[in-house]
């Protein structure tokens, strides 16, 4: 590494960070779990080693520890070997030299890396991780509210399914159910909708309001006609299992509803762009163009757009150029491609704000490899700043100073957080 890199590095590791996205569950559930080797495989990893060739057979064997830990470890190793190099495994790499001990994971190591799994493994794990080791000063953490508790630290995305999805009559009562309001026509659930958003207002740890509907359908919502979304909602009502996807044009009028209500109450609107994790998906339903006839609809609305729509990061950035609301949040990117994730963010500083832009979100369930991640988001920052340096398109000075915007100014000012960095 260059000097000027290794100096920008040096400095990014001395600001706190607003992490941008994250799935943790709450500490105890989460120290509850299996600790070993492979706890440093799980999420992300596991898409990996089913691309590799790991069929339904291999991956629960990995998982089953009441096999012998060798056994588990000589079914593994090959499928490591194949996934070893990628930055997914990397971050597990990064995580087990730096907060482990242990210079890598191989066939003397493995027993050794379970042992320090487990030994780390005691309340107080996030507050070592997310606190001393990486420095973050808040997390912004998706889906999990309700749950925990969790630290003071950590604020939440509601679950905008909640309030979207009702597709049979479970659903709907459920939902009269949670807001004392009986649900028999649309009128009825809209006044539910009002009343959901009115109490994610009303609670200080929500920040915003997060849909992946990416994960189940086409983000290209459509303003449908309220006649349209009646006809729908009538006919599903009363039924006990409605047809795939008949739900839809009521959740298109709903999700216009919705980004009204939010922009109403200083809520800003997350959605999952690009690629999705796991395997076999329908990757072109997360196009991040296809939200545009949304976004322009409400030109005041603030937009978080996760994940840069990988591998559509030039896309993604014609939106944050054109729409004042749209901000680029660079969650999960640094482990998906951190090479595209360079180059992403080096086009984005030369054709968006810099206000606009987040520079990290760990996007993880299993916290010690938040650690992992950011010190490839870091170095990445890094590296992608000295190029503009040495390019004379900034000076060193400013550079520092636009580290700081991406790592903490720019999430805390678009989550309206109010912290003070230190």
């Amino acid at each position: 590494m260059d000097t000027l890199t290794g100096d920008l590095l040096d400095e990014l590791r001395t600001i706190p960070v607003i992490d941008g996205h994250e799935h943790l569950p709450p500490e105890a559930d989460y120290l509850k779990k299996p600790r070993d080797f492979y706890a440093l495989f799980e999420h992300y990893c596991e898409a990996d080693l089913v691309s590799a060739g790991a069929t339904p057979a291999d991956m629960t064997a990995f998982a089953d520890r009441t096999l012998l830990p060798a056994t588990r470890w000589q079914r593994f190793r090959p499928f490591y070997a194949a996934i070893r190099t990628g930055s997914y495994a990397r971050a597990a790499q990064i995580t087990i030299r730096d907060i482990l001990g242990i210079p890598d994971l191989n066939d003397s190591t493995y027993e050794a890396v379970s042992r320090a799994m487990k030994e780390i493994g005691k309340p107080g794990l996030y507050d070592h991780i997310l606190r001393d080791r990486c420095h973050i000063a808040a997390c912004i953490n998706c889906l999990q509210l309700g749950a925990g508790p969790f630290p003071g630290y950590i604020h939440h995305l509601a679950d905008s399914g909640s309030v979207l999805d009702a597709a049979d009559r479970a659903s709907f009562d459920q939902m009269a159910a949670a807001h004392q309001q009986e649900i028999g026509s649309l009128d009825d659930l809209l006044i539910c909708l009002t009343r959901q958003v009115e109490q994610w207002r009303a609670n200080p740890k929500v920040v915003g309001i997060k849909s992946i509907h990416a994960y189940g359908r086409q983000i290209g919502f459509r303003k449908t006609p309220r006649h349209e979304a009646e006809a729908v909602f009538n006919r599903i009502r009363n039924r006990p299992t409605p047809g795939p996807h008949e739900n839809i044009p009521l959740q298109d009028f709903l999700i216009f509803e919705l980004v009204a209500r939010a922009e109403a109450a200083g809520l800003p609107m997350v959605f999952h762009t690009g690629l999705q994790a796991g395997n076999f998906r329908r990757i072109a339903d997360a196009h991040p163009l296809l939200l545009q006839p949304l976004i322009e609809a409400f030109p005041a609305a603030r937009f978080d757009l996760y994940h840069g729509g990988m591998p559509w990061v030039r896309e993604i950035a014609v939106l944050a150029k054109h729409f004042p609301g749209v901000h680029l949040n660079m969650a999960w990117m640094h482990i998906i491609n951190p090479v595209q994730a360079r180059a992403a963010l080096s086009e984005w500083l030369e054709m968006v704000p810099n206000t606009k832009i987040f520079g990290f979100g760990g996007d993880y369930a299993i916290v010690e490899k938040v650690y992992g991640h950011l010190a490839m988001a870091r170095e990445n920052i890094a590296r992608v700043l000295a190029e503009k340096v040495r390019d004379g398109v900034m000076n060193r000075e400013e550079a520092g100073a636009l580290a700081r915007q991406l790592m903490f100014d720019n999430p805390n000012a678009f989550y309206r957080l109010g912290l003070r960095a230190k």
